[in-house]
């Protein structure tokens, strides 16, 4: 048994694969398993995954048809024979020593999950990793604790591809990807059901994982999928209706993620989407109401208050959200043609400043100049 199966789902990151492959196959740790789920692609990253492969007996490929992000990971976890699982997406890239220290930090508290900070990453104009934080607000570094009583971790962003999971804690507790064909955001309920299943958490300062910002066809570009959280926040429920004793722990803390989730999405839909997804949100959190599963001192007055709104007068909530974003983006216009005139002005001036420095100009400049008694002449003839 490998001591870390590592889990990576490709869809045409021909792009960025070996980049990724590279960082994963160098790893310091070399007791791992390497699991590459292929999910129907059509570009080359058949072949640079099946070239990999041959070169390293460690990595295992799945080529599949095209079912999705949710059917890839499950089939990976399907897969994993590791003391512990982590997952890599194929257009981010780990530092050599990521797994080790992961695993190292595992062992010594005996943990279930060990979760870590991460570096953005751009490659233009110039590759840049930027270290972020994600998990400074819950200040609890290097601490064994419980989320059950920890709560404040349920709150992080899923990252799921910043951590470590015993293997045998998924198996226990079912914890899977949902497999709703073509959605996106399948990271949230998985992220949900691990901190519910997890006794044991450590969280590391340290950053390991370059996540990429800059990959254009990234699902978390597009804004089509309107319902995807709905399904996430679905599956949440599920899995709480399976575990009646966590479910009354987290109820209330789930309804405050979903409306959290929800107003996110709300406020990055196209307008013709907006309505019909806030009619879905006030719906959902009316009957949280009606259910007494709302809990206020979870949120801050500016959020009760849009939710209060929403729920009661759901109308003027979206007249105001689409006035203010109307407003913001009217300021954002301004904004861009006041970056586009300086930018012509600088342009302006550069070629002012280029054609002043010419040999041409110099020379049209001696050709036209008039000396000063010619001028003289000139205005006493007039």
């Amino acid at each position: 048994m490998a001591k870390v199966s590592i889990i990576m789902p490709a869809f045409n990151v021909q792009t960025f694969l070996a980049e990724c492959m590279d960082s994963v196959i160098g790893q310091t740790l070399k007791d791992i398993e390497i699991i590459c789920v292929d999910d129907g692609s059509t570009d080359s990253t058949v072949e640079i995954l099946d070239n990999y492969a041959g070169r390293d007996q460690r990595i295992k490929v799945i080529h599949k048809e095209n079912t999705g992000y949710g059917n890839s990971m499950n089939i990976g976890l399907e897969a994993a024979t590791g003391e512990y699982v982590g997952i890599i997406e194929t257009d981010d890239f780990a530092e050599k020593d990521m797994f080790e220290k992961l695993y190292e930090t595992a062992k010594k508290h005996n943990a279930d999950v060990v979760k870590s900070n991460y570096y953005t990453y751009v490659s233009r104009p110039q590759p840049t990793s930027t270290f972020f934080e994600v998990l400074e607000p819950f200040h609890n570094y290097d601490n064994v604790f419980c989320p059950l009583d920890f709560q404040e971790v349920f709150r992080v962003r899923p990252c799921i591809w910043s951590g470590l999971y015993r293997r045998a804690m998924l198996e226990e507790n079912q914890v899977r990807f949902s497999e709703t064909p073509g959605a996106s955001y399948q990271d949230t309920a998985f992220a949900f059901k691990v901190w519910t299943s997890a006794a044991r958490v450590v969280l590391l300062k340290e950053a390991y994982l370059h996540y990429r910002t800059d990959n254009a066809n990234s699902s978390v570009k597009s804004a089509a999928k309107i319902f995807c959280l709905c399904d996430e926040y679905a599956e949440m429920e599920h899995f709480l209706d399976m575990y009646p004793e966590k479910k009354v722990r987290l109820e209330k803390l789930k309804n405050y993620l979903k409306y959290e989730s929800y107003r996110w999405n709300y406020e990055r839909l196209s307008l013709e989407y907006k309505y019909c997804f806030l009619l879905r949100m006030k719906e959902e959190l009316q009957e949280a109401r009606r259910q007494g599963n709302l809990d206020q001192s979870l949120f801050r007055d500016f959020q009760w208050k849009k939710l209060t709104m929403i729920l009661d007068d759901t109308d003027e909530f979206f007249r105001t959200s689409c006035e203010e974003e109307r407003k913001k983006s009217h300021a954002g216009n301004l904004l861009k043609e006041n970056k586009r005139l300086k930018k012509e002005n600088k342009d302006l001036k550069a070629r002012l400043e280029e054609l002043e420095a010419s040999t041409s100009y110099k020379l049209g400049r001696k050709i036209t100049y008039v000396p000063g008694k010619i001028k003289r002449k000139l205005k006493g003839s007039d």
